[in-house]
């Protein structure tokens, strides 16, 4: 079996999920860009969720040809100038259009690849055919040459409902066995991420059928070990210099992070002075990272970063040699089966306010009676009218 992320590429714009309106200002930028004031579009957003696929899916769909540079490729002023002052005045071979594509730019760093953004932005001003650009993250101060002549277009996180359906629409055209459960759980853990998704689903499918067990051991491998691996480091090293960067490559969020410091360091410190410690850092900590919350200051992540690995395992008196099984807080299984419910809330309000004309808002204070009639079993032609799932009548009927 091929890839699955490259089988299922999509070939036109209409095929990229959950970026409607990116793309129908992409294409408008490409096919009236002789009339725009920008030089450049700018696509900006998380990983995986389309940037690059939409520039190739949208260049089959016109008939473009396409000439990409990743940022990666050249690393000088003088070697991007000559690329690009090539790529941007030569026709296509058989005089079709083209797009140049320059994927993350971001990549650039702003000492090692110096005059390379002021290169990129000369070359593009005078370009005769549209320039595409690729980016994570956008503010950056390097990026500013770039903003000011780009087009900004943001790719936002794809909702899981969505990728659901392209997960369900591949594993029918697979002759997979699949359920709604396992294909919603394993849209839900990609985070909107549309590659991550891909990919689980090509590991899951080695069987030849989507198990909901199987989703969830894909989890838990994927974020459980690294996270062992990180407490081990902060709670036993001996150097604060080794547990300072346990946390660089652990696929975590940080909220869970400071769940499971707070659920395992009376498990590892079991005298009072160093429990205290351990507790008065992970608050500090807690402090800051509600500053980034609240304020968008995010010079303070390096901080959380030092308390939550160097400052915790420095708190320690004496290293504790008995070996110590880090769990999992209960709080995060609490806030996931919460979530689960919430989502499945929102996903019934949005269908009842398409379909009553109402706000989601307003929509999602009616569930309650709602819930009330499908209890008492009268909610079968209301669920053929809003086109309710099995789960999501489940939900409405349970007690």
């Amino acid at each position: 079996m091929s890839m699955i992320s490259y089988k299922y590429a999509p070939s036109k714009s209409s095929e990229i999920v959950g970026q409607n309106l990116s793309m129908s200002i992409l294409r408008s930028f490409v096919i009236n860009y002789d009339r725009q004031k920008s030089k450049a579009a700018l696509l900006y957003g998380p990983v995986g969720v389309g940037k690059t696929a939409s520039v190739y899916a949208l260049a089959e769909e016109l008939d473009f040809d396409i000439l990409e540079l990743n940022s990666s490729d050249l690393r000088n002023e003088q070697a991007i100038k000559s690329f690009l002052d090539s790529a941007l005045g030569q026709q296509s071979l058989f005089f079709k259009k083209k797009i140049i594509l320059i994927d993350e730019i971001d990549n650039i760093s702003g000492v090692k690849d110096r005059g390379c953004v002021g290169a990129i932005v000369k070359a593009v001003s005078k370009s005769t055919f549209p320039v595409v650009l690729t980016a994570n993250d956008i503010y950056d101060k390097k990026m500013k040459p770039l903003l000011k002549i780009s087009q900004k277009i943001q790719f936002e996180r794809v909702d899981y409902s969505q990728i659901a359906l392209l997960l369900s629409d591949i594993c029918s055209k697979e002759g997979i066995k699949f359920d709604e459960k396992s294909i919603n759980s394993l849209a839900r853990q990609a985070d909107g991420d549309v590659r991550a998704a891909l990919l689980d689903l090509q590991i899951c499918m080695a069987k030849g059928e989507i198990k909901f067990e199987d989703v969830v051991n894909l989890s838990d491998r994927k974020r459980t070990q690294s996270i062992l691996q990180a407490m081990a480091i902060i709670f036993k090293s001996s150097k604060i210099e080794n547990a300072l960067s346990a946390l660089n490559d652990v696929d975590c969020d940080i909220n869970h992070i400071f769940l499971w410091l707070d659920n395992n360091i009376a498990r590892e410190y079991k005298d009072p002075k160093s429990l205290a410690k351990a507790y008065d850092i992970l608050s500090r900590a807690d402090v800051f990272n509600g500053r980034i919350r609240k304020r968008q200051h995010w010079r303070f992540l390096a901080y959380v970063n030092n308390l939550l690995t160097a400052g915790i395992s420095s708190a320690k008196v004496a290293r504790n040699p008995a070996f110590v099984d880090y769990k999992q807080s209960m709080r995060l299984l609490r806030i996931w089966q919460f979530n689960m419910k919430l989502a499945k809330k929102k996903a019934i309000a949005k269908k009842l306010a398409a379909k009553t004309h109402v706000s989601t808002k307003v929509a999602m204070g009616q569930i309650v009676y709602f819930r009330e009639i499908f209890r008492n079993k009268g909610g079968g032609a209301i669920a053929d009218e809003l086109d309710l799932t099995s789960d999501e009548v489940s939900w409405l009927s349970s007690r």
